[in-house]
């Protein structure tokens, strides 16, 4: 099994947070910086429903493996 690694998005000028697992860090990473090169927009499923995210609002990018351990981030 894969192992997960929590992601924590927060977008400027907002104090919503989209919070997700992802399996592949760098797949992710290199997805999200070509995203935002191209203003274009990250989606992903959640138990609530598909989301989609205006990469050029990110504000910053937190990942964890431990329940509120913050390993790198984006910022």
């Amino acid at each position: 099994m894969a192992k997960t690694q929590k992601v924590k998005i927060s977008l400027q000028a907002s104090l919503k947070e989209y919070e997700f697992e992802i399996e592949d860090k760098k797949k992710f990473t290199a997805e999200i910086e070509a995203l935002i090169k191209d203003n274009g927009i990250y989606w992903y499923t959640d138990e609530d429903g598909e989301v989609g995210i205006n990469a050029g609002n990110i504000n910053s990018i937190e990942f964890a493996q431990e329940q509120d351990k913050r390993e790198a981030g984006l910022v």
